[in-house]
């Protein structure tokens, strides 16, 4: 016995619980023996006492142990990388586990919609049975509305509220514990636990653990949507990255394709094949026929056959009013245009510019199919080819122009070491001896309002060298000489397509002022021009001397003065003597005498037949002839008197039906 009290002494003072009573030493047990006894049993009760106090604290720390894991697990859960769709019923589950509830509720603030979204989950008395329910409400309620507005924690027994105030907790009879969300000071939700298992309440430990949970949860949800965002901002980026890539790879073959024809075309250039060329090469790469035409709009090179059933060329795109705008663009601007000559055909046409001078035109029949970004980038590149062989031929052509030039002005100036020298370097230089040559000599008087001399001639020039490519144009004693070249028997068809198109630019130029036109005789040789020459010269002075202006004559229609070498001043008072009285007087009184007397020379003074030919009464005819008479002084009739006439008329070459 005494054993016993001494092992009880010994467990009382190791082992102390909260609320236990103090041990006090034992008196003798002799003395004591019947009250040992009782000491004895009230020892053991109190032992008991204290077993069982230490199983409850340790059941509690096993509890918190728990908790502290699930809150733990449910950390880990709220630092990965999960979506926030899926977040909410996870962290539903592990607050029900956290605080041994039958239900949760998680409220938050709907990002992409307008409300609120409402996630809820029950356990049943079956612990395989649950049910998840998810809403949107427009308006927070009861419970949800005072911890969303408040940020108000509520831990509250079924006696401090009725169902209405719980949102959806149709259920709950016992008790509820709700927390506000944070996401940084703002309110994004509230996590809402109830009906404590085999419990009356939530506890504080319950309250604070839940409080924890639901600072992570709002820092979770927060850095979960902030991740989707940026998520799908990358995820934005990445797409219009992968838009850039496809079309830098698209652009990447475009350049490539477009270095080859690069290389394709400046090898033609080096390789001196030429327009034509280049305009075959493009036309093939695009598989499209091509058309280049130069600045004059003349075609240069085609691959445009009759199988291209709809075309605009240069000529009728710059004739046709209503593509004034495309033409705007080409000529002024100088960029690409399209043309939709049908509604099966595009016509993409490039001007080809150097520095800023227009120098042509091409452009490419697209038919049955759409513009290709390739083909323009094709396009745009062989303009830039053919303006640089344009260039190229312009220089070679500009050189070339300058020698032949300064070697007909030897030819002229008879500078030259012997005849089959000049004929060598004619070779040489591009002349066709076979051809006939002809000297035209030109010179202007510009008017007040007119362009200056140099700039007339140099305007004149520049018309000559593009109508005529083939001729050779040189300003000498202040006359434009133009040295053309024709086959004898094509010669007269020529010769007036020239004489019509230099009178028209002319007549153009020359508004105010005068100028004169002296054609000299065709000749055989090169050697000979000399003489056609000072032929064309003389022209030029007789029509000067009789003051007929704006006009062209040939010296082979100056009549017999023409077989010999006649001084322009006395052929001129001759005219005057006999002529110029009338010729003055028609070009005073705006009358047609002078066409009236060459009526009547022509039909061999019949003034019947003279009178019939020109539309005239004879009564008209005859008072007319009168008048000549009266104005001339001279008498029809004589002889020696006509056929000076005849002979002035005739030799100044004069049509005066067009005066």
């Amino acid at each position: 016995m005494q054993e016993r009290v001494k092992l009880m002494k010994q467990n009382s003072n190791i082992v102390s619980f909260p609320g236990a009573a103090k041990a006090t030493p034992a008196p003798d047990a002799e003395k004591i023996a019947p009250a040992g006894a009782a000491a004895e049993g009230g020892a053991a009760a109190s032992l008991t006492e204290e077993v069982e106090l230490l199983r409850q604290e340790l059941l509690k720390e096993r509890k918190r142990v728990l908790q502290w894991r699930t809150l733990s697990e449910a950390s880990v859960i709220l630092n990965s990388k999960l979506h926030s769709e899926s977040l909410p019923l996870k962290i539903i589950k592990y607050a029900k586990k956290l605080v041994a509830a039958e239900a949760g509720l998680l409220a938050l603030e709907e990002v992409k919609e307008n409300g609120l979204r409402i996630v809820k989950h029950y356990t049943f008395s079956d612990e395989a049975k649950e049910e998840l329910f998810e809403e949107i409400v427009q308006k927070p309620q009861g419970a949800i509305e005072i911890i969303l507005q408040k940020g108000e924690v509520i831990n509250r027994s079924s006696t401090y509220y009725n169902a209405d105030d719980l949102l959806g907790f149709y259920t709950v009879k016992r008790n509820l514990l709700g927390i506000p969300l944070y996401a940084g000071r703002k309110i994004i939700g509230a996590l809402l636990m109830a009906n404590k298992s085999e419990e009356a309440s939530f506890t504080q430990d319950d309250q604070d653990l839940l409080m924890i949970l639901g600072s992570q949860l709002g820092i979770a949800l927060e850095n979960s949507r902030l991740y989707e965002k940026i998520d799908k901002e990358l995820q934005a980026k990445l797409d219009e990255l992968e838009r850039v890539n496809e079309i830098l790879r698209k652009q990447h073959i475009i350049l490539e394709k477009s270095l080859e024809l690069h290389n394709q075309l400046t090898g033609l250039v080096l390789g001196g094949r030429g327009i034509e060329a280049i305009c075959e090469t493009l036309a093939a790469f695009i598989n499209a026929p091509v058309q280049v035409e130069d600045h004059n709009l003349n075609v240069r090179a085609t691959t445009i056959n009759s199988e291209v059933q709809a075309f605009v060329s240069g000529k009728q795109l710059v004739a046709d009013d209503a593509y004034s705008y495309q033409v705007h663009i080409l000529f002024q601007e100088r960029k690409p245009v399209e043309l939709y000559p049908d509604l099966n055909t595009t016509q993409y046409l490039v001007p080809i510019v150097a520095g800023q001078q227009n120098m042509g035109l091409i452009t490419a029949v697209i038919a049955h199919r759409a513009l290709k970004p390739l083909d323009k980038v094709a396009m745009e590149q062989g303009a830039t080819i053919i303006a640089l062989e344009m260039l190229k031929q312009r220089a070679a052509f500009e050189q070339t122009k300058r020698l032949k030039e300064t070697f007909i002005e030897h030819v002229l100036d008879e500078n030259f070491e012997s005849v089959e020298w000049m004929r060598h370097r004619a070779l040489q230089l591009g002349f066709n001896l076979r051809k006939a040559f002809q000297v035209i000599a030109v010179e202007v008087s510009p008017g007040r309002d007119d362009r200056s001399r140099p700039e007339l001639y140099q305007a004149l020039r520049e018309y000559c060298l593009d109508t005529f490519p083939h001729g050779v144009v040189l300003t000498k004693n202040n006359h434009i000489l133009i040295v053309v070249s024709f086959q004898n028997k094509e010669r007269r068809d020529d010769l007036k397509l020239l004489l019509e198109a230099l009178k028209e630019q002319l007549s153009g130029m020359v508004r105010e002022g005068d100028w004169w036109m002296g054609l000299g005789t065709p000749c055989d040789k090169l050697e000979d021009c000399v003489v056609s020459y000072r032929h064309a010269v003389t022209s030029l002075s007789v029509m000067k001397a009789l003051n007929l202006k704006n006009r062209a004559v040939s010296y082979d229609d100056l009549g017999v003065f023409s077989l010999i070498e006649i001084n322009p001043t006395h052929f001129a008072e001759f005219v005057k003597r006999t002529i110029g009285p009338l010729i003055s007087y028609d070009q005073k009184h705006k009358t047609q005498l002078m066409s009236t007397l060459s009526l009547f020379y022509k039909y061999n003074c019949n003034v019947l037949k003279a009178a019939r030919q020109g539309y005239l009464n004879p009564s008209t005819m005859k008072y007319r002839l009168r008048r000549i008479q009266e104005i001339t002084g001279l008498d029809l009739k004589e002889p020696e008197t006509s056929l000076q006439l005849q002979l002035a008329m005739r030799l100044i070459n004069c049509d005066f039906s067009e005066t």
